[in-house]
């Protein structure tokens, strides 16, 4: 209850002490240890002594941190509209339960719309970029305050005559970075003749990239004809493989017995090794040697023979050569072939030798396979970033690539000097040599598009290369509104996300 002995009038100004009646407030204050926190008030209506005045019946104000019919303090309200501007609506509504201040959806998003804010100044710097509401479909214009490094406004398109609108209401800019767009270039120069313009440099670079990308393209048969003999650079000559027959009789020789099985398995581990070694793929090696490619990709994995634990006791493989004299007379029924081996001492199954009989006669061994045919797909993409990169920051699985392309292209090897040679004026901020480079460029027909495109925007390009300004921050701006962006999850308007971006930016 109030203390005081009188009201003020909030018409009039004057104050009266005559009490008309008395209500219940119930306010909301900051929780406590997560414990929600409400006020229960006793406050006072009065009668206006002034006959003049209109209002009859006043209500006393509490001021200070508490307003006409709120149900919360301010400093409460402040923490709710701080939970809106970072996390949104649905978020920020979970985030409030949890602190014990618990309120609605439709409470925190009517907070956040009632957000005033900051007076927009005129900056001396400012960064202007392009951002997609639906990429490919609707784009906006944000401007960024370079110097403080925070937005200053969101347009609702990217149309020149939005942004030269805007700049000719906000006089006084000098500077402003921006990308390679020639709208954004010419609401500028209409707006803003006495600006100065500097283009981005990452787009630059970009446009460097990918005019070597429509060079690559040019190059595909050579770049796959050099990819193909460093290939068979890195292979082994491919050997003649034994006859497996050839060890089967010498283990027949040994009379290894019960434990032939195995070493016919080790005959295979070795080949297939032998056949990854010289680079030759899981199908051709299966297809060759009559194998389960599953088994095949066993033997890729393991780096030494693994015998099996519990290896089937049969003695099939001693009467082999009997069974293939048997199947060449044209005896084919398994039952008879059973009783016959069975009298001469096997001591196995009906489906052993049934699954050895699926595949009679044995396959003549062939002769070998040809040489692999290793060739490493690269990306034109892949190849641009590395021909544009120093020799010493090259995959060593390209170096020999980049290496052998240079040698047989000249072509590629002056694309190659120029490239450098650009990137290398950039870094230094030499921006009085792009004209010279430009010339000496443009009689190269490979980059004669890359230097017409700086040509018609020649002095922003120039500023590039010599302002310590860019528009890096302006790109970090687009990616924390694009976080915002995804966080409303498309359901907001342009008024609510206009609201977030710009008066959570301090």
């Amino acid at each position: 209850m109030s203390t005081s002995h009188h009201g003020i009038c909030p018409l009039c100004r004057q104050p009266s002490s005559r009490i008309h009646s008395y209500y219940s407030r119930k306010v909301t204050d900051l929780p406590i240890s997560g414990k929600s926190v409400h006020l229960l008030l006793h406050a006072r209506k009065f009668f206006c002594a002034q006959a003049c005045c209109p209002r009859k019946i006043f209500t006393e104000r509490w001021g200070g941190d508490l307003m006409s019919y709120q149900r919360r303090l301010n400093r409460a309200t402040a923490q709710i509209r701080s939970i809106a501007l970072m996390m949104g609506g649905n978020p920020g509504t979970k985030l409030t339960h949890l602190l014990g201040l618990p309120v609605s959806a439709s409470t925190v998003l009517r907070i956040l719309k009632q957000t005033s804010l900051p007076s927009q100044h005129t900056p001396k710097a400012v960064g202007v970029d392009d951002f997609a509401f639906k990429k490919g479909r609707i784009y906006g214009t944000i401007l960024v305050d370079l110097e403080k490094r925070k937005p200053l406004e969101l347009l609702q398109d990217r149309e020149g005559k939005t942004l030269e609108d805007w700049l000719k209401a906000h006089p006084g800019i000098e500077l402003l970075t921006r990308d390679r767009s020639f709208v954004y270039a010419n609401a500028i120069t209409a707006a803003c003749p006495q600006a100065v313009q500097v283009a981005d440099r990452w787009h630059l670079l970009k446009n460097l990239s990918e005019q070597w990308e429509r060079l690559l393209d040019s190059q595909r048969t050579l770049i796959g004809q050099t990819a193909l003999e460093i290939g068979q650079t890195h292979l082994k000559p491919s050997v003649q493989l034994p006859d497996l027959s050839s060890v089967i009789a010498k283990l027949e020789q040994a009379n290894v017995g019960d434990d032939l099985p195995s070493e016919k398995r080790y005959g295979k581990y070795q080949q297939v090794k032998q056949l990854q070694e010289e680079g030759h793929s899981m199908r051709a090696i299966a297809r060759h040697l009559a194998m389960s490619r599953r088994t095949v990709g066993k033997y890729f994995n393991q780096e030494r023979f693994v015998p099996k634990t519990k290896t089937k006791r049969s003695n099939l493989l001693k009467f082999d050569s009997y069974l293939l004299q048997r199947w060449k007379e044209g005896e084919a029924n398994g039952n008879t072939l059973l009783r016959e081996i069975r009298a001469l001492g096997y001591t196995g199954s009906y489906p052993i030798l049934r699954n050895w009989l699926a595949n009679y006669p044995p396959r003549a061994n062939e002769q070998g396979l040809p040489i692999a045919d290793r060739r490493y797909a690269y990306s034109n993409r892949s190849l641009s970033f590395a021909f544009c990169q120093a020799e010493k920051e090259w995959d060593t699985e390209k170096k020999p690539l980049l290496e052998k392309l240079l040698q047989k292209s000249p072509l590629l090897q002056q694309a190659r000097e120029l490239s450098l040679e650009f990137k290398s004026l950039m870094e230094q901020k030499k921006g009085e040599c792009l004209e010279n480079w430009c010339q000496r460029a443009g009689q190269f027909p490979a980059f004669a598009g890359f230097v017409r495109g700086i040509g018609q925007d020649f002095q922003a390009v120039q500023q590039a290369f010599s302002s310590s300004w860019s528009n890096g921050q302006t790109e970090g701006q687009v990616n924390r509104l694009k976080t915002i962006k995804r966080q409303m999850y498309g359901r907001a308007s342009f008024t609510l996300l206009r609201l977030r971006v710009l008066a959570d930016s301090g």
